[in-house]
């Protein structure tokens, strides 16, 4: 007796008309933890499909309804390239769910919801998981030019004599493995050493950027001890012992003290820099994902909105110049699109990736020389209120892997926006080859 076959549930081409709002319903994220530690067997595909598992776990969300998955990473995945499509393959989703990767520096994953909320407000009304992953502990290794040509010759080699001859030809330095490369490949120089060009630019003394990672890290130690933090981890038991929960962010240092980050020494301009392990965002191995739906839709499954994504805006600076000060031009093109003004923002959430780049940034806010430079005006923004700023802390106590970070700000945001019934917030990123972005939201008043 044959079984009755089983038809896919699609649900393309049945949907309802959309209102082509964007809206982000929910978040998840794995704990964020230093690289080579509790994460370091475990591999970035791994971190992704937690952090997916973890968002249809807290909604109940049934897998059909999501239309498309988007992630991003920084590092090359050997094993995974289209890590997006993996997870769902991996994960046993559906298999009508299309799902894509990408790459675009710290701010992969703010441009993944980006991407998601374009397609929604183009008239799509889809639901979409969008965010980011980065594995640092399990970077692949690549060899030289030498090596790759001798395994080359050996996979077109017809007998073992020809293969032994190909090996023969190699020399002992091909099989030397070459490290990541640290540096900008536009120029030379690493991402730190850009951070002290932008100290040194702009008179940011190494006493401004201690206090400000001091109060990162409070900030943060702070929402870890409340509660606000773990709301938004999804448990994790690394493989390959599945053994140990993993449930909270482990870089956090409620002690950070300005007497002890003193006692730290300069790492990328020695002896006389000023940017430190201390005062900088840390390597890190961790996912953050967010829901993002258009706004009928998600009312339609009963899912409740938490911010509506009002507009986004990318750009590029001179990467000779301030490598890292992107945020400065994005977030004034942001507000003077849709006429506001900064006191017009409730909550800030912006990328710490060091903290002379964020104090830069921020000085720049309320430069009215920057602002000629730029804008063509000596009026500036003005000063962003601190306790409007990175609340909950940020990437330099928190921690940074690369294509999760952006998903990690939108989440957080969304989340303090809705619990404090605010209405605005604002997210902005800088990234590697002089990139930045920023994204508006605003409240949608169910909380």
């Amino acid at each position: 007796m044959s079984q009755k076959m089983v038809r896919p549930k699609y649900r393309h081409g049945t949907l309802s008309k959309g209102n082509q709002k964007p809206v982000v319903v929910a978040g998840s994220r794995t704990a964020f933890v230093k690289s080579f530690g509790d994460f370091k067997e475990t591999n970035a595909l791994e971190l992704l499909c937690r952090a997916i598992d973890g968002l249809m776990y807290q909604l109940d969300l049934d897998p059909h309804e999501i239309d498309e998955i988007i992630a991003g990473a920084v590092v090359p995945q050997a094993k995974n390239p289209n890590i997006a499509r993996d997870a769902i393959i991996n994960l046993k989703l559906p298999h009508h769910i299309h799902g894509f990767s990408l790459n675009q520096a710290c701010a992969s994953s703010l441009q993944a919801v980006a991407l998601a909320a374009k397609t929604i407000a183009f008239g799509q009304p889809q639901l979409i998981v969008a965010g980011g992953v980065e594995s640092l502990s399990q970077v692949p290794i690549v060899y030289n030019d030498g090596a790759r040509q001798t395994l080359i010759d050996m996979t077109r080699a017809r007998s073992l004599g020809r293969k032994l001859k190909a090996v023969r030809r190699a020399k002992l330095a091909h099989w030397l493995p070459s490290p990541p490369p640290l540096a900008e490949p536009l120029t030379g120089l690493t991402m730190g050493q850009h951070a002290e060009i932008m100290a040194e630019k702009n008179n940011i003394s190494r006493a401004k950027q201690d206090q400000f990672a001091m109060n990162s890290h409070h900030k943060a130690a702070a929402a870890q001890a409340a509660g606000v933090l773990t709301k938004q981890i999804t448990p994790m038991w690394p493989s390959p012992r599945y053994q140990q929960e993993v449930s909270k962010d482990n870089i956090i240092r409620a002690d950070s003290s300005l007497k002890a980050l003193a006692k730290l020494k300069p790492v990328f301009a020695k002896p006389f820099g000023t940017i430190t392990a201390g005062n900088s965002s840390p390597l890190t191995d961790g996912a953050a994902v967010t829901l993002v739906c258009d706004e009928h839709r998600a009312r339609s499954l009963s899912l409740q909105p938490l911010v509506e994504i009002i507009d986004v805006e990318f750009v590029g600076v001179d990467p000779y110049d301030q490598l890292l000060i992107g945020p400065a031009l994005a977030i004034p093109r942001l507000l003077q699109r849709h006429r506001l003004k900064l006191e017009d923002i409730d909550r800030f959430e912006i990328h710490e990736a060091f903290a002379a780049q964020m104090v830069s940034c921020l000085e720049a806010l309320d430069s009215p020389r920057f602002f000629d430079k730029y804008f063509g005006t000596r009026t500036p923004l003005g000063q962003i209120p601190d306790d409007k700023l990175n609340v909950y802390g940020g990437a330099i106590a928190i921690g940074h892997p690369f294509g999760a970070s952006g998903a990690r700000l939108i989440n957080t945001l969304a989340f303090e926006l809705n619990h404090h019934n605010l209405e605005y917030g604002l997210v902005a990123m800088c990234a590697a080859g002089g990139m930045a972005g920023a994204m508006l939201v605003r409240n949608c008043g169910d909380g």
